[in-house]
Order: structure tokens, then C-alpha cells, then sequence
């Protein structure tokens, strides 16, 4: 149940990753720039530090989106283009289901073996729960939505993320 919860959670967040990775970039490049102004070794140190603490988060960032992307385009037709429509898309269900043409109760049958698609191909590739979970540690965001589901017991409360900012 946490695997697919913790899932679920990355999946939601996958919306704004590219946002966060682009804040990023900028913070990088900002302080690449300030790097000229450094008065000493220590000054100098410190900003080394948070340029690679900031890389690394954009390339654990990056692995993560990676992963979904590879695994939504190996997951059955169907099942890839509910989670995209669901997911990457930020349709309701409902909306989905006129879409397809197919009753809400299907779009959530699809969505809840597409979840389980995912945990899979995560699990295959290295990210089992505890895995996954230490290492989206940092990523407070994510393990804020993970937590409020699990404050649910796996539902969704009123005060999930909202696929728009």
C-alpha cells in the first residue's frame, strides 16, 4: 500500500518537476555569476558546496522524471495514456472517462493497475519503497504529498497538491 502511495505521490509531483528543475538552473547560474565576487577560500568553498548540492538535486530530479517517462512509454497503450492523461496531463478522472468513452470506475480501475505498472518498473529498476523514499528524502514537496496521502490512508484529503501552481 506505501509503495503505491509513494507512486502516486512522485507521479503528481512529475508536474512540476520541470519548474523546480528550471528554479534550479538559475539558482546555479546565479551563483556562478556571484562566484566572481568571492573574498576568500571559505566564501569561495561554500559556494562550491551549494552548486553541487543544487546539481545533484536537479539530476536526482531528473532520474526520477526519467523513470516515469521510460516506464509510461513500456506500459500498455491504454494504461500509458491514462496515466499521462491523469498524471502528466492533470485531467479528473471524469474528464478522462468521457475522453475514452469509458465509465469513471474503469479510468479508476486503469489508473490503480498503472499505479502498480510504475511501483513495478521503479522496483526493477533499483527504487524499491525504502529506496525510493530515502532517496526523495530531501525533496520535502514530494514527501509532503506522500505523507498527507498516508494521513488518509491512502486517499486523497482535500488539501492534495492541485496539478496547477
Amino acid at each position: 500500500m506505501k509503495e503505491k502511495i509513494l507512486i502516486k505521490s512522485v507521479l503528481e509531483g512529475y508536474h512540476f518537476m520541470d519548474k523546480i528543475i528550471k528554479k534550479l538552473d538559475a539558482n546555479v547560474l546565479t551563483k556562478g555569476i556571484n562566484s566572481y565576487h568571492t573574498q576568500g577560500t571559505n566564501e569561495t568553498l561554500n559556494l562550491v558546496d551549494d552548486l553541487m548540492h543544487l546539481t545533484f538535486r536537479k539530476q536526482k530530479l531528473l532520474t526520477i522524471k526519467r523513470l516515469i517517462e521510460d516506464c509510461v512509454k513500456v506500459l500498455p497503450e491504454r494504461v500509458s495514456k491514462v496515466i499521462m492523461l491523469k498524471y502528466i496531463d492533470c485531467f479528473k478522472n471524469a474528464d478522462i472517462a468521457k475522453m475514452l468513452g469509458v465509465s469513471s470506475r474503469t479510468v479508476s480501475r486503469i489508473l490503480e493497475k498503472g499505479i502498480s505498472d510504475v511501483a513495478l518498473f521503479f522496483y526493477a529498476n533499483g527504487f524499491s519503497y525504502f529506496n525510493l523514499r530515502n532517496y526523495l528524502i530531501d525533496e520535502s514537496w514530494l514527501i509532503e504529498i506522500y505523507d498527507n496521502h498516508i494521513k488518509y490512508f491512502g486517499g486523497y484529503s482535500q488539501k492534495h497538491v492541485q496539478c496547477s501552481i
